[in-house]
């Protein structure tokens, strides 16, 4: 795959707005697939092709993860995971044009960018230097 910096695509964000898209580089393919929930959020929104819920994702991903112990509620893993999408994940994935995230209605949806990672993910390798 051929990545150009210097490229940038049009879409159209929740609003209706034009959203310009820049290539994506090497090292910002690294960047987004270097943490498990980022992969993850990637992966459901590749499977469902529609836009989902917030409150969906966050459990989803807290049953993928099932960390919960005699000391972590399900209830304690879901707020972090909540705070981490909320705070961290899905605004670097809005900013590179691969989800759209609708703060307001809490929905997260497919945009531009997403396609580009769907064959990178089927053979993601952790020791590969991007």
């Amino acid at each position: 795959m051929t990545i150009h910096p210097d490229r940038t695509a049009v879409s159209e964000g929740f609003s209706g707005e034009s959203v310009h898209l820049r290539a994506i580089s090497r090292g910002e393919f690294g960047r987004v697939l270097a943490n498990d929930r980022r992969r993850e959020v990637l992966r459901y929104l590749l499977a469902s092709d529609e836009p989902i819920t917030v409150q969906r994702l966050v459990g989803w991903l807290a049953d993928t993860e099932d960390e919960t112990t005699a000391l972590t509620t399900i209830h304690e893993l879901r707020q972090r995971v909540h705070v981490a999408l909320c705070r961290t994940h899905l605004p670097l994935l809005e900013r590179y044009g691969i989800v759209e995230y609708d703060r307001e209605r809490g929905l997260v949806s497919p945009a531009a960018n997403l396609s580009e990672f769907e064959s990178l993910l089927e053979d993601v390798d952790l020791e590969r230097p991007w």
